[in-house]
């Protein structure tokens, strides 16, 4: 082959190859060769970097794997960063892509809890660079279940304590959408799970703009807001809905003593905290009382034949025990009315 040099298409007549680039300097594996529509930069008799017809800059790959404009592939861990923006809808992004592998584009699946990438962040410290951070993503299931798409991620979010070498698992957001901080799993069926190890509280909150503020809104399906959790300078309110415009059928409350009488009040100590006794009530007596105030039913349990614990509200309990106190005091007044009578020689 013979190459040309003119004013019209420069330099040409010859495209080489990895082994043998056409532009070369006294090293004859390593340079520039060129093919179809595309330009390829070669070290060592191997093609490093590649623009290929579509204008992308392929980075330890010569074959392109989505529409980003920039992809970047490692052959030790499969590795790879692109970003597309290629129409005024498509998304921003940059990926991190892993395939099993050690050759680029060969799809070998991962497996449940394998990395797919992470992105270090690193600081220098006067005798080298360490790592202060990291964020992760695993894979959070198995791939193999939901066909050609199935690929179940988690995030997890690192950071390296005072004095220590390495970042540490803190928070890590899982393929369901749950969040658990301090912990690797759900605590239960939460949404939100925090695991506190040491004597520090497990979750501080705190409002500057207002002496009055809500800390915590609890919302309803439609947004209205059903209750909160508020502070003042000196103290902690628990509210919830009680506004007469969201009531209807308003009578007064009777029968409150006879009621208040079948509630059976006991003492007893929890079986995972043997050496403390309480008192208290047991929540399926309770509920034949008051319903309201108990959560869940009696004796319930799941699939698996584990127990579905009730709970107890013993605040719904204090509009029962107002009203029989009230009931009592007429019963007092009244009582007081006619012994004064009677001490008074008059017939009440």
């Amino acid at each position: 082959m013979t190459i040309q040099i003119n004013g019209t298409s420069g330099i040409s007549g010859v495209d080489g190859s990895a082994a043998t680039p056409a532009l070369q300097g006294s090293d004859s594996n390593t340079g520039i060769s060129f093919g179809t529509d595309e330009v390829n930069i070669n070290t060592g008799g191997t093609t490093r970097a590649t623009v290929d017809s579509s204008g992308r800059l392929l980075v330890g790959t010569s074959s392109s794997i989505s529409r980003a404009p920039l992809e970047v592939v490692g052959t030790d861990d499969g590795i790879g960063v692109y970003r597309f923006a290629s129409d005024a809808s498509a998304e921003c992004n940059i990926t991190l892509f892993r395939s099993k592998s050690a050759t680029p584009n060969t799809n070998t699946a991962l497996a449940n809890g394998d990395a797919v990438g992470r992105i270090w962040f690193s600081g220098a410290n006067g005798s080298g660079y360490n790592r202060a951070a990291s964020i992760g993503c695993e894979v959070d299931g198995d791939v193999s279940g939901g066909g050609a798409n199935d690929m179940p991620g988690r995030l997890v979010f690192a950071t390296t304590a005072d004095g220590a070498s390495s970042p540490t698992e803190r928070m890590r957001i899982m393929s369901s959408g749950a969040v658990s901080v301090g912990y690797t799993g759900t605590l239960g069926n939460n949404h939100f799970s925090i695991l506190q190890s040491a004597a520090a509280g497990v979750l501080g909150l705190q409002c500057t703009g207002s002496d009055y503020a809500s800390h915590i809104t609890f919302y309803a399906a439609n947004g209205t807001t059903k209750g909160s959790v508020s502070a003042t300078p000196s103290s902690v309110a628990y509210n919830t809905s009680s506004d007469y415009r969201l009531k209807e059928n308003v009578v007064p409350l009777t029968g409150a003593a006879d009621r208040l009488n079948q509630l059976q009040v006991h003492r007893f100590n929890f079986i995972a905290d043997p050496d403390t006794t309480v008192d208290g009530f047991i929540a399926h007596e309770a509920q034949a009382v008051v319903p309201e105030a108990v959560t869940g039913t009696h004796d319930e349990v799941d699939a698996d034949g584990n127990p579905i614990y009730q709970g107890i509200d013993q605040s719904k309990l204090v509009p029962l025990l107002t009203a029989a106190l009230q009931e009592a005091l007429a019963k007092i007044e009244t009582l007081e009315t006619r012994l004064t009578a009677l001490e008074g020689g008059t017939n009440p």
